[in-house]
């Protein structure tokens, strides 16, 4: 392996012949080396050093065991790994079971591929990311009475205020992590540098309390006006 290599990410796909070539061409760029494991094993101890980062997007359908028994095996051997989930839909039942497990992400296989590219960017970033819709079904059922493990949801989400005022600007940015949007994109969609995005994004997890965009995201669905989302897309 190369110098390049040695700082590769690199990829472990478990998935069906079809989704696993699908796949391939998202990991195919130079910061990506893909694992040639057989996709019913996972990888020896030994080969979990060879890169910088491990990450393994698991589907569903194809694990050889149970999500929740599969990625806790997978988090004995590589503490460090990331860990995406794919499936047709997720319940919250088999979200929180998965994510007690140490799944960072779950994404819908219905997912086009620029949603399924930022979610995986955002997992390598250490966020925990869940398909929206999920999230917004959570809100409509109640969500408030449930407890969710490994701050999921937070309490701290259920005060109608901020703990500080926020700016014009923050509850602009707000509106866009409301909807998924990615940093980058939000800089675009503002004409601000993206590490000026990410200040405000820092400020506004501080200021309503929450630990993570997905946390920032249900606050906002919940106290934001329906509109506020930089209506200009």
């Amino acid at each position: 392996m190369s110098a390049g290599e040695s700082c590769a990410i690199k990829a472990h796909i478990y998935a069906s012949p079809l989704l696993h070539a699908g796949m391939e061409q998202i990991f195919c760029g130079p910061r990506f080396v893909l694992s040639d494991a057989a996709a019913q094993d996972l990888p020896r101890t030994a080969a979990l050093g060879n890169a910088a980062l491990e990450l393994f997007i698991v589907d569903e359908k194809y694990c050889p065991t149970a999500i929740p028994e599969f990625v806790a095996e997978l988090k004995a051997r590589n503490s460090a790994a990331r860990v995406v989930v794919l499936a047709d839909q997720f319940e919250l039942n088999a979200i929180m079971a998965a994510r007690h497990a140490g799944v960072d992400g779950f994404c819908l296989t219905t997912s086009n591929r620029d949603v399924l590219v930022h979610s995986i960017a955002l997992v390598l970033l250490g966020e925990v990311v869940v398909p929206s819709e999920l999230l917004l079904a959570l809100m409509g059922d109640g969500m408030r009475g449930i407890e969710h493990p490994h701050g999921l949801v937070g309490e701290t989400l259920d005060g109608s205020a901020p703990q500080r005022p926020l700016s014009a600007r923050e509850i602009e940015v707000l509106g866009w992590l409301r909807e998924g949007v990615p940093n980058k994109t939000i800089a675009r969609k503002l004409n601000l540098a993206e590490t000026t995005v990410k200040v405000h994004v820092k400020a506004i997890l501080r200021k309503i309390g929450a630990v993570n965009r997905a946390q920032a995201a249900i606050w906002a669905a919940c106290h934001l006006p329906a509109e506020t989302a930089a209506g200009e897309r």
